[in-house]
């Protein structure tokens, strides 16, 4: 028996359909271990702090929001939990945090206005949006936990998306949890940032913690994360391919799919996502009993055919969040066939909207192409079955290969080293020497102002703050400089490009790419 697993993640919510925007898709992680993997999330907008929403007609863009806080903490604003099961004897290798939200402010209200229904945001943003606090099994105290921007619709040059402003945020926190013994138990999640009261197209906000764990007695899967921001409209649906890996040669291919969303209304229908089935050449929608083919995201966790309820709060209806698990349905190996080399997904919408940042997927490989392919490093044994192409309705997302720990030297396809299409103004900024700056994270950071005097960095953190960003600084101690920055990564061709939209907007033209600790 043969066992697939598949992990998405969404952000949207419901209202008016946008055009085409974001940024695509890059690879996270890549794992070829005997293990398995789990994911947990909770919402964090509802219409009562502590209160389940059990109201199946209840739409978020029609409730007036609040912020979910359930951990009765003084010092945190939003709050909830989700419990996570793994084996005892696992060991995890792996633990990716995001939060997601629609944030164009901390408040918007809705009137009527000469006859019209008009919204208006009341009060800008005004707390920053990449710190939150995690709570572990068993610990009194929260963590606080950096994260490094994914996405801002903000800095969008598409106007709907600007106005919205979704954000997606991600932190590895797998030293966490290693150096803490963190396992099965009640995770919580403090100060997720989102718009409270009604906006256009509906709040919505949310958490997931998707976890890659070892045990001996597991099988050999395979298991890969993306990371990023695509929008699916109703003319343009969109296409993922996953690939780098063979399943087993016989048996039964069985399959599963993990999603969480900030996306779905119950009422409102007309979203699926599709798997596309090799043998009938036919994308076939995913549904279970809890979930329909012509309606998929529809503010609800569910694992399989029922709703899953061990969180706080465990409402039925998560206003626009979606969390689920489900099998794929795959009689006879007609969607997944023996020694397939790929997995073809597609999203699609005609009256809601998503907005897909993160994807995984998993599955158990060939024993065969592991020692040859991973462990030996030779060529796959024999070519890819021949593969009907899906019909070409929609470009392929470009998922590409993100630099960052692989848990065994993984084979990837033959592609031009990314350094050498680098654009000269990024090499010229790697180029330059590293400062060292005791404290800080190793990595790159995107500043856009240096003073020689506290005060002044001061007044421009502030100014960047009422631009919707979380600036942050530091001092050079070879200079006592303060610099502002407002973005950070380990990736400096993800930032890059993260850089050439904050250079549009006014008082970042000049913001450049800085080293710290990398020499």
């Amino acid at each position: 028996m043969r066992k697939m697993f598949l992990f998405l993640v969404f952000l949207g919510a419901s209202g008016a359909l946008f055009s085409q925007g974001g940024v695509s898709f890059q690879k996270v992680k890549e794992f070829y271990i005997n293990g398995d993997t789990r994911v947990i999330g909770n919402s964090i907008l509802s219409d009562h702090p502590t209160r389940v929403n059990n109201k199946p007609k209840s739409l978020n863009d029609r409730t007036e929001m609040q912020y979910v806080d359930i951990d009765d903490d003084s010092d945190t604003f939003s709050s909830s939990s989700a419990n996570l099961d793994i084996p005892a004897d696992a060991k995890i290798v792996y633990a990716g945090l995001y939060w997601a939200a629609t944030y164009p402010g901390a408040e918007g209200k809705q009137k009527v206005r000469n006859d019209r229904m008009v919204y208006d945001i009341k009060k800008k943003r005004n707390r920053a949006f990449d710190l939150v606090r995690l709570k572990l099994p068993g610990s009194a105290a929260y963590t606080d936990v950096q994260g490094e921007l994914v996405y801002d619709g903000v800095l969008d040059t598409n106007t709907d998306l600007k106005n919205a402003a979704p954000y997606v945020c991600y932190s590895d926190i797998t030293d966490l949890l290693t150096s803490k013994n963190a396992g099965s138990g009640t995770y919580t999640l403090a100060n997720v940032t989102a718009l409270e009261g009604i906006m256009f197209g509906g709040s919505s906000a949310g958490w997931m913690l998707y976890l890659v764990y070892e045990q001996p007695e597991a099988p050999l899967q395979y298991m890969t994360s993306y990371q990023g921001f695509r929008y699916i409209s109703l003319d343009e649906p969109e296409e993922l391919r996953f690939s780098n890996f063979r399943v087993p040669e016989t048996g039964e291919v069985k399959a599963s799919l993990t999603l969480a969303a900030l996306e779905g209304d119950l009422l409102l229908a007309k979203d699926a996502v599709f798997i596309y089935g090799e043998k009938n050449q036919e994308y076939v929608p995913l549904k279970t009993q809890v979930r329909y083919a012509n309606n998929f995201f529809n503010s609800s966790i569910t694992f399989d055919d029922r709703k899953y309820l061990a969180r706080n709060p465990a409402s039925n209806n998560t206003l626009g969040f979606d969390l689920a698990k489900l099998q794929i349905p795959n009689a006879n190996n007609s969607l997944i066939d023996n020694d397939a080399t790929g997995v073809t997904l597609r999203f699609k919408t005609e009256e809601d909207r998503l907005f897909v940042f993160f994807t995984a997927f998993q599955t158990e490989i060939s024993s065969d192409y592991y020692q040859r392919v991973v462990v030996e490093g030779k060529e796959d044994r024999l070519p890819a079955k021949e593969e009907a192409e899906p019909a070409p309705e929609t470009p392929e997302l470009v998922a590409y290969e993100k630099d960052g720990t692989i848990e065994d030297e993984a084979p990837t396809d033959t592609q031009p080293d990314k350094t050498e299409n680098r654009d000269p103004n990024l090499q010229n900024m790697l180029s330059a020497a590293s400062i060292t700056v005791e404290g800080q994270p190793e990595g790159y950071y995107v500043v856009n102002h240096v003073f020689s005097n506290a005060s002044n960095a001061s007044k421009w953190a502030r100014k960047m703050e009422n631009l919707g960003f979380a600036p942050k600084n530091f001092v050079n101690p070879e200079n006592d400089y303060h610099y502002i920055y407002i973005d950070f990564s380990q990736d400096p061709d993800a930032l890059y490009g993260r850089l050439q939209g904050y250079r549009k907007m006014e008082d970042l033209e000049k913001a450049w790419i800085l080293k710290v600790n990398l020499d």
